[in-house]
């Protein structure tokens, strides 16, 4: 409807009539739902009616146009601009057949992850050299692995993407659970209107720091996410059951509730896991006592999908391997309000919304203060999903990316300032780290609110 009205507004202004001659060849549009697509015929002819176009005419118009179709399937033909809403999908929810016709007609860069790259590959056949694209779309593919390689495509090739909105407001007709952005694809230099934005200037002092100090990873940090169980209530014992099953199989778990930005000294909560301390596979006639538990709850681990056809029904999704009771470990949550760490010396198990970060070089609290100081907050801002409500998403692959030296490339007095108590010293070290004023959470302040 609002393509047409433009159109009209357009035609009326270069004095064209509004004749079906003119008019047919002018919009091209896909609805793979068939009761959609007759609402929106529908629609569009009593935008024509009222417009003053002829009853029949308007009706012709609108069946032409509209098109039941699936447009991953459409040969591309010619347009000066395409604006969608692609469906946010995984490819591993398709039925298997569709999707292997899928891949027939896209891209190989656009088949992982998200459907919805595969949608925007399509938009640009139908673009060519001078057409333009815009898309309401959810935003998670742009944070994604797969997504940064299609974004290089896009680069490579001579495209421009710029994010117009990061998070438009009320962009559907009804609450849906997912974060969106409007996105503009085309082929000249974009600039975007107004003043710089808070993530503009966020992401020039992100990149001037991590050109000068590199990234996480570089710095003698491992970071990973929490193992998914899969039925994780079903994993999560009781005091009762753990007394039941092999201690080496009990191990205590770390829910995102316990994240306050101190530090974990004891979990009360236990998760049973089907690996030993070396990370090993159990079989369950080594191990009675989890074989009984276990054997309490086959029937809603089997019909599990990730175990279908398998011998190790009990299984968790993830494996659980040594690393996560080995030393102390910062805890962060995948999606926050606060952007802040907790010191994690319980050997426990986080929940899999929880990021861990480990350190073979710098002092487990002196790193804590200084990403809790605002350099996580500095990543989140430059680089992370915002949802609403303020919140971030965290990705593994931005949290590699916080700007942080080697602990042994600084000096013994900023080692010192950094590591002790002096409040004063830590806030002038860090100022000239990282070119802002650290925050200090406030006495009693839970940093979880």
């Amino acid at each position: 409807m609002e393509a047409l009205e433009r159109l009209i507004a357009s035609l009326r202004r270069h004095g064209h009539p509004l004749a079906k001659r003119g008019l047919l060849p002018r919009i091209k549009a896909f609805e793979f739902h068939a009761p959609v697509a007759a609402e929106a015929r529908k629609a569009i002819r009593l935008v024509l009616m009222r417009e003053g176009v002829r009853w029949d005419t308007s009706g012709s118009l609108a069946d032409a146009w509209i098109r039941q179709a699936d447009f991953l399937l459409q040969s591309p033909e010619g347009a000066t601009h395409v604006a969608a809403n692609p469906p946010y999908l995984r490819w591993s929810k398709l039925p298997p057949l569709l999707a292997e016709e899928y891949r027939a007609h896209v891209r190989a860069v656009s088949t992982r992850g998200d459907i919805a790259v595969a949608f925007i590959d399509r938009m640009l056949a139908w673009a060519g050299d001078k057409g333009r694209i815009a898309a309401l779309v959810s935003d998670r593919w742009m944070y994604a692995q797969y997504g940064a390689a299609f974004i290089t495509d896009l680069k490579e090739n001579g495209w421009n993407l710029a994010v117009v909105d990061d998070q438009p407001v009320m962009p559907f007709v009804r609450p849906v659970g997912v974060s969106s952005a409007i996105v503009r694809i085309d082929r000249k230099a974009i600039e975007l209107e107004g003043k710089q934005s808070r993530r503009d200037t966020a992401r020039i002092i992100h990149a001037r720091l991590l050109a000068r100090h590199g990234g996480l990873d570089e710095a003698g940090c491992t970071v990973k996410v929490g193992p998914a169980l899969g039925c994780g209530d079903t994993f999560l014992v009781s005091d009762a059951d753990a007394a039941s099953i092999e201690p080496e199989l009990v191990r205590p778990f770390v829910p995102r509730e316990m994240l306050d930005g101190t530090a974990i000294e004891k979990c009360d909560a236990k998760v049973a896991v089907p690996y030993d301390r070396s990370g090993q596979a159990i079989e369950l006639k080594d191990w009675p006592g989890f074989s009984r538990w276990v054997g309490n709850h086959k029937n809603k681990l089997r019909c599990r999908s990730h175990v279908t056809g398998e011998k190790r029904w009990w299984r968790t999704i993830d494996a659980i391997g040594p690393q996560w009771d080995e030393r102390p470990k910062l805890l962060l949550a995948e999606m926050c309000r606060n952007v802040f760490t907790t010191v994690d010396r319980s050997g426990g198990v986080p929940a899999h919304s929880v990021y861990a970060i480990w350190s073979t070089e710098w002092p487990i609290e002196a790193l804590q203060r200084v990403l809790n100081g605002g350099l996580l907050r500095l990543t989140a801002e430059a680089e992370a999903p915002r949802l609403k409500g303020s919140w971030f998403r965290f990705y593994k692959r931005f949290i590699v990316r916080t700007p942080l030296p080697k602990w042994s490339a600084l000096s013994i007095d900023v080692q010192t300032a950094l590591a002790g108590g002096d409040v004063s010293r830590f806030a002038v070290a860090y100022f000239e780290l990282f070119e802002h004023q650290p925050r200090f959470a406030s006495p009693g302040e839970n940093l979880a609110d």
